[in-house]
């Protein structure tokens, strides 16, 4: 199983995925921990086995590469262990979590649509990752279903998440906290049928403006008040670096600058994380963003946007 880690990895990289190690599951007096060891300190995990290793990943996504001998070394000698992170820049992957409602919301999408023939991922929880190529000069955000509260409606429906731009996915053959592991769908390996592009209804539905919709269906924008109060206000459990992520971009997008934005997250994860992520990790999300709206803006003034 390390040796199809390792090959697992470079083929993503060949392809322009980039890559990088995620943390993994350790048996430990008869239960299952994260390698990050923060149980071990008395800490509790709050996304074991499915975030980046430190040590070689201490950026996080920004660590990620598609370079031959930097992979082979991560994967192949300093953490032939570790699970594989894979980034979703290039990448539009519907997140099928069946304990949030996910299963019954995909079966309304292939009932309304056609689902094309793709790359399918079981992964460790449960649940499904279908994996599309993104359309060139579309950029798609990502998506936490659970972060959206009533009256909003997700997208594509309860317990359907999107891992787009900024994002990653946990590939297979990574070993997930239960013991199980990630694996291709039989039907939908990659040796056996290629990448489709994203549907056009799908890429419809995630670049709508707001990303969320009422119950009718129709696109809000902009997201009303209580959203935001919603995210920052009541404890996250859950996603906590996608909800740190969205908040960072907010606050950008409002002109605010990279010190007042890093102060503002610091302030709500300690106050509405549970448990707060490391700063080392907030951080990271903070610059991640920080570069990205930089990208942005100087992209529109040297197309001669306003």
């Amino acid at each position: 199983m390390i040796q199809s880690v390792l090959l697992s990895a470079l083929a993503f990289a060949q392809r322009g995925h980039a890559v990088f190690p995620v943390n993994w599951p350790l048996e430990h007096r008869g239960r299952m921990i994260c390698s990050c060891g923060r149980d071990l300190r008395g800490l509790l995990c709050g996304n074991p086995a499915k975030h980046p290793y430190g040590k070689l990943a201490p950026h996080g996504l920004l660590s990620a590469t598609t370079e031959t001998d930097i992979i082979k070394d991560w994967f192949g000698s300093l953490a032939p262990q570790a699970n594989l992170g894979v980034t979703t820049d290039r990448l539009v992957v519907i997140d099928v979590d069946p304990r949030h409602g996910g299963g019954e919301s995909f079966s309304a999408l292939e009932r309304e649509h056609e689902i094309p023939l793709t790359w399918r991922v079981l992964t460790g929880g449960g649940g499904e990752h279908l994996l599309f190529a993104c359309p060139d000069g579309v950029e798609i955000a990502n998506v936490v279903a659970e972060l959206i509260k009533p009256p909003l409606e997700p997208p594509l429906g309860r317990g359907i998440d999107i891992r787009a731009r900024g994002g990653y996915i946990v590939a297979p053959p990574s070993r997930h906290i239960s013991g199980r592991w990630y694996c291709w769908s039989v039907d939908h390996h990659p040796a056996d049928v290629t990448l489709a592009p994203a549907p056009d209804w799908l890429v419809a539905r995630l670049t709508a403006r707001g990303a969320a919709t009422s119950p009718d269906g129709a696109p809000v924008e902009p997201l009303p008040s209580d959203f935001w109060a919603q995210l920052t206000q009541q404890p996250i459990t859950e996603y906590r670096d996608d909800a740190a992520t969205r908040i960072a971009g907010h606050l950008f997008r409002k002109a605010c600058n990279y010190q007042l934005v890093l102060g503002l997250l610091r302030a709500w994860n300690s106050q509405a994380c549970k448990p707060p992520l490391d700063h080392e990790k907030l951080n990271q999300i903070v610059e991640r963003i920080a570069l990205r709206e930089a990208a942005r803006i100087k992209a529109q003034l040297e197309g001669g946007e306003q």
